[in-house]
């Protein structure tokens, strides 16, 4: 049988996936490197304010949200709906990049933490 169920040709439709599977592997590569160089440039700013009020779920939600994680975000949504078995591996690929997110940004916050949280207790240090 030369015809899929919906009417394709196999062999174009083996092709389409190929495409479709190998965008979809290139937009989530360029989403984790555009995130940690995110989180690079979010660390680097915060280092210098010792002020900083936000928690990491929150620098999280700032993180994910930026612009300039949008069209990869697009990308992936867009291959993912035409080709639904695509969906779980992104969707498990993208997790991972957030929690190695919120990992980074916790280990960033956790000194920050200490020095807040046993600020009154004498023999402590403070940021």
């Amino acid at each position: 049988m030369l015809y899929t169920q919906e009417g394709n040709l196999r062999a174009e439709d083996r092709a389409l996936r190929t495409v479709a599977r190998q965008r979809v592997l290139d937009a989530l590569a360029q989403l984790d490197s555009e995130t940690k160089a995110i989180v690079d440039a979010l660390i680097a700013r915060l280092g210098a304010n010792a002020s900083c009020k936000l928690s990491a779920d929150e620098l999280l939600d700032i993180v994910e949200n930026h612009p300039r994680l949008q069209p990869e975000r697009a990308t992936i949504k867009r291959y993912t709906d035409a080709f639904p078995e695509l969906k779980e591996s992104s969707l498990h690929t993208c997790e991972r990049i957030n929690r190695k997110t919120f990992n980074r940004l916790q280990d960033f916050l956790a000194p920050r933490e200490y020095a807040r949280r046993f600020a009154n207790v004498k023999g402590t240090y403070s940021i």
